[in-house]
């Protein structure tokens, strides 16, 4: 069956082309009863408006390009349910690509993202990422593009991301308070943003409160589960066992009550964890984890936000770097003392 198009609705009105053209974009030059009119035969004749004519005439193509490095992790899987909303309400969709925290997978997706002419690109790098030729490239196209949660640094392009140093200072601080001197931080990678953040919260933190920071109590690895798992087996059969262990992320943490676990301790009574995560989801932990929480939602939003006034204006004078508060949540994975 070939396609309805304009033409057949205005040769069935007897209007003209340009009549049926202007009423499907209710257009103020069209009746209400005329619009009325040519949406019924629309859809008795079943028309589809042809997006690629439209995207020739507007020159946009109206999607979003979408990099992520993990969909298992269920903070990325919620960041990118918000944009996908915010997106549908601009009429919008979303090329969504997972680089597996892959350097070469994520390079790949973006040039496939820019051949498919996106209007523009909302990006978390993946833990592998060092060259910033990609990004450098995109630039250069004048593409607008919109770091989100992990970002490329020392790159003049937009970020939105948590403050993670500011959310790591103020939680470690509270714990410090209750009379916690003996804290371990599993740090993910030095070379990702939030990795560095992270871990330079941490330090700040002790070095405020007078208490030295021993270097093998900090392990750096990976953001997945098995790198807490052995960053904890590790200090357990070392006998260096710390009072808490702050670790970059949920995923770390879980790993951390898996392993502590499996040796037999129990948390909080014998070691607390404190870890970056999302409130709604630590609640699952056995205990609750207690958390520096980050809405991926609200980053999610913020992201798409920027990503549309930049779209609708290169030059927009818009806060480019956007910082999002956390929250501090005292769950059950630490003690409070008396």
């Amino acid at each position: 069956m070939a396609h309805s198009t304009q033409s057949d609705i205005a040769k069935k009105l007897n209007v003209t082309r340009i009549t049926v053209s202007k009423a499907l974009r209710n257009h103020p030059d069209i009746s209400a009863e005329m619009k009325k009119k040519v949406l019924a035969a629309a859809k008795e004749l079943g028309y589809i408006p042809n997006l690629i004519a439209q995207n020739l005439t507007s020159r946009k193509t109206f999607t979003l390009g979408l990099v992520i490095p993990d969909l298992e992790n269920s903070f990325f899987s919620y960041a990118a349910d918000s944009i996908i909303d915010c997106a549908s309400e601009k009429n919008y969709n979303v090329f969504v690509t997972v680089s597996r925290e892959n350097e070469y997978i994520e390079k790949r997706n973006i040039e496939k993202l820019i051949g498919m002419r996106v209007d523009g690109l909302l990006v978390c790098v993946s833990q592998q990422t060092k060259d910033s030729r990609i990004f450098e490239q995109v630039k250069k196209l004048n593409v607008p593009l919109v770091f989100f949660d992990r970002q490329f640094e020392g790159l003049d392009l937009p970020r939105v991301v948590f403050d993670d140093r500011k959310g790591a200072i103020a939680a470690l601080e509270k714990i410090i308070n209750q009379g916690y001197t003996k804290v371990a931080h599993f740090a993910g990678y030095s070379n990702v943003s939030i990795g560095k953040e992270r871990c330079a919260g941490y330090k700040q933190a002790l070095k405020k409160k007078g208490i030295k920071v021993r270097p093998e109590w900090i392990f750096e690895g990976g953001f997945e589960i098995k790198d807490g798992y052995e960053a904890f087996m590790s200090l357990y059969r070392a006998d260096n066992l710390p009072e808490i262990i702050f670790t970059v992320n949920d995923r770390v943490a879980l790993g951390v009550y898996k392993a502590v676990n499996e040796v037999g301790l129990k948390i909080p009574q014998d070691i607390g964890i404190l870890g970056f995560g999302f409130n709604e989801t630590v609640q699952t932990f056995s205990p609750p984890l207690t958390v520096i929480s980050q809405d991926p939602r609200k980053i999610g939003n913020a992201a798409a936000s920027l990503i549309f006034k930049l779209i609708d204006n290169r030059k927009a004078d818009v806060q480019r770097n956007l910082l999002i508060k956390e929250e501090f949540v005292w769950n059950n994975s630490i003690l409070i003392k008396e």
